[in-house]
């Protein structure tokens, strides 16, 4: 394991903040040690103003999210073409010769395995998920390092996409698990990276190595953005003194308190204990806050439907708080069910339908569309019992 030091001049190489020469060639206001929430993390050397740049990070490796179940192309990521095409060779999905000519690093990994099945035969979407695996097999020694210094979950789950690609192929042993490592290191550290205002594209994830380093609070003190190399800049969201830890945030910053922890247990394995969750006062929202959370919904709902992304990963997550919404709306108030009712049932339909299996889903969604959902006849007071869980 390497040591906090070694770990932080690694970090500065990857970031090019250092060389043999020059050695620190620009400043750096924080370093890497352990951390007072367990593990390590990044901790201010001096204080940092509100609104400075920390670092700009890069992805090691990167590719579509598990919990996409749309079509796309695997190199540009357009998930609506009347060309799609499945590679003779490695079984990608593609859209242009453009994108073909481009993926031959992928390409020649894959064909290298022997197959089980034909090619017409090998499930595209499988071979998506699996794809950001797929791409650690490329990384240099020094990369390789620096991802096997992130922390990563063992669980059973974790790797799912590599036991699936196995149905297809025949993968030596050794890489298959360096591709489970590299599914387990995204599925502790990666970030979802946004897609482009008014680009119609698969939703993408990226293993952002420094990124990763950082710890997670409900109440964080940075805050990220991406340009358009997929680079992750990392901000300063308010004052940090020197010897405070810089935390980003795992989860939905919006979200209820349960909703949060709920995540954050089922995909990050951790109960989170930070100041916001410790707070009584967040667990309910008062009407004014209800009112506007139901507005905020509805009005960018609006506004992905009108950019023709009805169907979208966030779209999936607008259905569920709306949903949630309404339904603590009706819980609160019994008189208003009956005219809530259909939109109670209709927008959880409509979150299930986009997020189930998807590992970042809130973790009671299927609860929700079981009891709160079109098809089911219990009584009204029966179906509203699981919000009191």
């Amino acid at each position: 394991m390497l040591s906090s030091n070694q770990l932080t001049q690694m970090v500065h190489k990857y970031l090019g903040l250092y060389n043999s020469t020059d050695c620190i060639q620009q400043i750096c206001k924080w370093t890497v040690r352990e951390s007072t929430v367990g593990g390590r993390g990044i901790i201010a050397t001096e204080d940092i103003l509100c609104g400075e740049v920390l670092f700009v990070d890069r992805p090691l490796i990167f590719g579509p999210r598990c919990g996409n179940v749309i079509r796309g192309c695997t190199v540009c990521s357009k998930f609506e073409d009347d060309g799609f095409f499945k590679c003779s060779l490695c079984a990608l999905l593609l859209c242009s010769t453009e994108c073909q000519d481009f993926h031959t690093d992928d390409c020649n990994i894959i064909a290298g395995w022997k197959k089980k099945v034909d090619i017409e035969e090998i499930d595209e979407i499988v071979m998506s998920h699996a794809l950001a695996a797929i791409r650690a097999l490329s990384l240099n020694q020094e990369q390789k390092q620096f991802m096997s210094a992130l922390a990563a979950h063992t669980l059973p789950q974790h790797g799912g996409e590599i036991i699936k690609l196995k149905q297809y192929f025949e993968i030596p042993e050794e890489i298959e698990k360096d591709m489970i490592f590299a599914c387990q290191a995204l599925d502790t550290n990666a970030f979802q990276i946004a897609t482009p205002y008014g680009k119609k594209e698969m939703s993408l994830r990226g293993l952002y190595p420094v990124a990763g380093l950082m710890n997670h609070s409900c109440l964080p003190n940075a805050t990220y953005s991406y340009n358009d190399e997929r680079q992750m800049i990392v901000k300063t969201s308010r004052f940090i003194a020197a010897g405070t830890e810089i935390f980003t945030c795992y989860s939905g910053i919006l979200w209820g308190t349960t909703t949060r922890r709920s995540y954050l247990f089922k995909t990050k394995h951790f109960w989170c204990k930070c100041e916001r969750c410790a707070d009584p006062t967040e667990n309910e929202l008062t009407e004014s806050r209800l009112s506007l959370k139901l507005v905020l919904c509805r009005d960018i709902l609006a506004t992905l439907a009108a950019l023709g992304l009805e169907d979208s990963h966030l779209c999936g997550l607008l259905f569920y708080h709306l949903h949630a919404t309404l339904a603590e709306r009706a819980r609160r108030h019994p008189d208003l069910y009956d005219g809530l009712k259909s939109e109670i049932e209709s927008t959880i339909e409509r979150a299930y339908r986009i997020l189930r299996g998807d590992i970042s889903a809130p973790v009671d969604l299927e609860l929700r569309y079981r009891y709160l959902g079109p098809d089911c006849e219990k009584p009204q007071q029966e179906r509203f019992s699981i919000l009191s869980i």
